[in-house]
């Protein structure tokens, strides 16, 4: 007979599947754009470098197994989390133990997009991401079981389909469509991803994917168009729009057989937004009018960057 409660199981599976998939294929994708070399020199020591071909900011989850015949070995690290700056360089060195003898380990690791506790720049003022003289009301979203000093996105609701712009000067690294569950349906969440100079990311959630003024690896200024709103409404006929700034951090965490275990998070940046009113933080539940001013649309830009918008 049909049950409908295994055809909700079945869809809630499927969900969680494609969730997975997609947050798996980000990580391909830019492992496929980082590549980790081994070395070994006629000391027998052993060197782990990389090439990265892809603009922006990344670290590498380095996984180091059944090692044999190092220096030190007790000091060996199971995993490194190391962030790759430059396009090319070191991860680090292996010297052996025995020097007449190889060392042998294997290794694993993921790229991941941003930098591992990045020196967050607070002296930056962000625009609100809508066109001048745009009135919001401003709203907060929290994680499950994470504080709001922690992570946080902003909110905003709205009946038309308002123009989306960069709070700050970056780089889109990413466009993603994060599959979400609505009335039963998987429908997709457009987001775009900006890396910044201090290795901060700017997420903007909830655009239409048809309306896109931007693409993977495009620079992008303070008041750069990025799209509109898309047209997935909530009950109350909204369509809602989130933004964060946020960074990467590796944590240690006990463990229940009372081991430390380090996780990457992350974790949000409250920064000051410039609006009508001046210099702010915001609040919850409250409205702002977006203001541009040049101080704040120049001051990352370069001498070149500069003429160009002034031209």
């Amino acid at each position: 007979m049909f049950n409908d409660k295994n055809v909700i199981m079945s869809k809630s599976n499927f969900f969680k599947i494609l969730v997975f998939l997609l947050s798996v294929f980000n990580s391909i994708t830019a492992q496929n754009q980082i590549y980790v070399t081994r070395t070994r020199n006629a000391d027998n020591s052993v060197e782990f470098k990389y090439t990265k071909a892809v603009p922006g900011n990344y670290f590498i989850e380095f996984n180091i197994e059944n090692v044999s015949n190092v220096n030190d070995i007790v000091a060996i690290k199971k995993t490194y989390n190391i962030n790759l700056i430059d396009d090319t360089g070191t991860l680090f060195k292996l010297y052996p133990a025995d020097k007449e003898k190889p060392i042998n380990c294997s290794y694993s690791y993921i790229c991941r997009r941003g930098l591992i506790k990045p020196q967050v720049d607070y002296a930056i003022t962000y625009l609100l991401p809508f066109k001048e003289n745009k009135t919001v009301t401003i709203y907060e979203s929290n994680r499950f079981n994470v504080r709001s000093d922690i992570w946080k996105n902003y909110v905003v609701y709205s009946k038309t389909k308002d123009t989306i712009c960069s709070m700050r000067k970056g780089i889109v690294t990413e466009i993603k469509r994060n599959a979400i569950d609505k009335d039963g349906k998987v429908v997709f969440k457009t987001e775009i991803v900006v890396d910044h100079a201090d290795g901060t990311n700017a997420s903007y959630i909830g655009l239409d994917e048809k309306s896109l003024s931007v693409k993977v690896n495009d620079p992008v200024f303070p008041g750069t168009h990025l799209g509109v709103m898309d047209d997935i409404l909530d009950n109350t006929k909204n369509r809602n729009f989130k933004f964060n700034i946020y960074y990467f951090s590796n944590e240690e965490v006990d463990m229940v057989d009372g081991e430390k275990n380090v996780k990457i998070i992350e974790k949000s940046v409250m920064p000051v937004f410039y609006t009508s009113e001046g210099y702010q933080n915001l609040i919850t539940d409250q409205n702002y009018t977006v203001k541009y001013k040049d101080e704040i649309l120049l001051k990352e830009m370069t001498p070149q960057e500069k003429a160009m918008y002034k031209s």
